[in-house]
């Protein structure tokens, strides 16, 4: 189960993180596109719906609202490391919010396939440079000066002509009103100071002194538990089954049939389990009933004698296996497939 982690200093939900980017909430919110695929595409495109935010708040703390789950990856540091990397913030006021399950993301808010840097690496570059460019020209307007003389580092913007410094909290307002660049260059790798190194993981203090909220601490007015009876068969259903005696666990509710078993339903997650042990079913186990390791091991074999489809063909393989080659032949259980 997916954790949800957030900052327990700074709660914000999905309403209230859009609504810190707001005049009354002052700070710098820059919106910008996250693919809904595989396709690496700019921070903003024409017609793209945005459905991710970086906020910078006037006290320093710089926001990011991820779309990804950590699952012990290490994405809250990872994504955050790409962020911070082109908006030059100083790393430990790095907070971040996961936006709730939402169609906007598409399949790629999914955790899978080592997806979440090579999708994130160009829009979440191009959000941290956006926002450092905005931050820049708030301080070339308050001093009346030149950007380029200008540099960041660690949250503040410094004046190289006089060594004047102003973080970027006290320039969020002010570049939250400015219009955000359509075209930002991005850093290049030889100038990286953080990505490719490894910070101490955001996610490790929340897990380790308990205030970091997972899936299963989630609650709700009236809320119930269930476990399932399953057939211990693939593919096997449910032939009868007798409640009475699950009933009589104290804390269960009832049972129902649904169509991958019997879920006993309870007002605990204890009572629900001891009252799948009472429970009386009886399954169906189907066409699967007898098969068995043995069985699916005979049945690979002996498809492996039979010709097979060719996905590719290059060179004589035949004549090379006669001319003497060694080769290994090895099994595997089917169930390491």
């Amino acid at each position: 189960m997916s954790a949800v982690m957030t900052d327990p200093k700074r709660k914000l939900n999905r309403r209230g993180f859009l609504k810190a980017g707001a005049a009354t909430a002052g700070g710098l919110l820059v919106a910008f596109h996250l693919p809904e695929s595989s396709k690496l595409e700019a921070a903003t495109t024409p017609g793209t719906k945005l459905n991710a935010f970086v906020h910078v708040a006037s006290d320093d703390v710089v926001t990011f609202y991820i779309h990804k789950s950590e699952m012990g990856q290490g994405v809250m540091t990872s994504l955050s490391q790409l962020l911070a990397e082109e908006l030059d913030c100083d790393w430990k006021q790095i907070r971040t919010e996961f936006a709730p399950v939402d169609p906007a993301y598409g399949p790629l808010q999914g955790t899978f396939g080592s997806m979440s840097i090579r999708t994130c690496w160009v829009p979440v570059r191009n959000a941290g440079a956006a926002a450092r460019d905005m931050l820049l020209n708030a301080a070339a307007q308050k001093w009346g000066v030149e950007k380029s003389q200008l540099r960041t580092d660690k949250g503040y913007v410094s004046n190289t002509a006089n060594n004047e410094r102003a973080s970027y909290g006290s320039l969020a307002d002010a570049a939250g009103k400015l219009a955000a660049p359509a075209k930002v260059a991005v850093k290049d790798p030889r100038d990286f100071h953080l990505i490719g190194t490894s910070p101490k993981r955001l996610d490790t203090p929340l897990k380790v002194n308990g205030s970091a909220p997972f899936g299963l601490d989630a609650k709700v007015p009236g809320m119930v538990y269930a476990v399932v009876a399953r057939c211990p068969v693939f593919g096997g259903k449910v032939a009868s089954f007798d409640a009475t005696k699950a009933k009589t666990v104290p804390g269960v509710k009832g049972a129902v049939q649904i169509s991958s078993g019997v879920a006993v339903i309870a007002d605990s997650t204890w009572a629900a389990m001891e009252g799948r042990k009472a429970l009386q079913v009886q399954f169906d186990e189907g066409k699967n009933a007898n098969l068995s390791s043995a069985s699916i091991r005979e049945l690979f074999v002996n498809l492996a004698a039979k010709p097979g489809a060719v996905a590719r063909n290059n060179g004589d393989a035949e004549a090379a296996l006669a001319g003497g080659a060694r080769f290994l032949t090895f099994r595997t259980p089917p169930w390491s497939r």
